[in-house]
């Protein structure tokens, strides 16, 4: 196999979605077993943690340790201790999660947790376009660091490592510029009717900067021959464009026209 096409089943198989899926990709290209496969995930692990992005390197550690073993002692019996391991980790977080729940929370600690107990992508897009004091109010990433050290002084690293995420999740619209953070809001709420309340909310998303962000969001999807999303992208950017000609009423009911619901890229 050529570097390239081993390094398009390395993609597959660390983007999977479950371990049934990863166990099919792994049993489907067997050279994911080889050594120059295996010293491929070294050298993204190196350059991870070199990033200081250990939640990354982690993530791949796990995937190379589940070749190894795989190795040892076929991809069967390998995918069969991974998945029985996760159920594990999965019981323990939430026993541990559940530990630091309070009993009556506030109204932003409620927030925080509907976020906290979403159960995928899509609901905690849901939860963050419902609860715009996540991604606002600097006081949900002051209470995640609260629940980290509770979690750290209980010795429940299964949580830690949960709440990390969150954490990140929260850290990146703090660090976004003030334009992409007013994209990510207009493109995360589910109907077409909240996205014309959020234009009229933000003038600055149909200024010609949020436009040319959206344009360059959607050539560097164009670029990694992601489509679909470039697709998504490219009507959002009609719907900025046309706000500025007819206001964003006008531009939704005509986009509703054409499509159902948006879809978040």
């Amino acid at each position: 196999m050529s570097i390239d096409k081993l390094a398009d089943a390395m993609e597959q198989f660390v983007n999977s979605e479950d371990w049934d899926e990863a166990r099919r990709i792994v049993e489907s290209n067997s050279e994911l077993l080889s050594d120059q496969a295996l010293q491929l995930l070294s050298e993204n692990i190196s350059d991870y943690r070199t990033t200081h992005r250990d939640d990354v390197a982690e993530y791949l550690e796990e995937h190379r340790a589940l070749l190894e073993r795989s190795r040892q002692v076929g991809v069967a019996k390998a995918f069969a201790e991974a998945e029985a391991h996760a159920r594990e980790t999965l019981e323990a977080r939430r026993r541990q999660m559940d530990a630091l729940r309070p009993a009556q929370p506030t109204p932003l600690q409620a927030a925080v947790w509907q976020l906290l107990d979403a159960e995928s992508p899509e609901k905690v897009d849901q939860v963050l376009s419902q609860h715009l004091e996540l991604t606002r109010d600097q006081s949900a990433l002051e209470y995640l660091d609260s629940l980290i050290q509770q979690a750290q002084a209980a010795h429940a690293d299964e949580a830690v490592r949960y709440l990390r995420e969150y954490h990140e999740l929260l850290r990146t619209f703090y660090e976004l510029p003030p334009v992409m953070r007013a994209l990510q809001e207009f493109m995360a709420v589910p109907t077409w009717t909240e996205s014309a309340r959020v234009l009229k909310n933000n003038p600055s998303l149909m200024s010609a900067e949020a436009i040319s962000t959206l344009e360059d969001l959607v050539q560097e999807a164009r670029r990694q021959n992601d489509e679909p999303t470039a697709h998504v992208l490219e009507t959002y950017k009609r719907v900025l464009e046309r706000s500025r000609q007819v206001g964003p009423d006008k531009a939704v009911e005509e986009i509703i026209e054409t499509e159902e619901e948006p879809i978040v890229p």
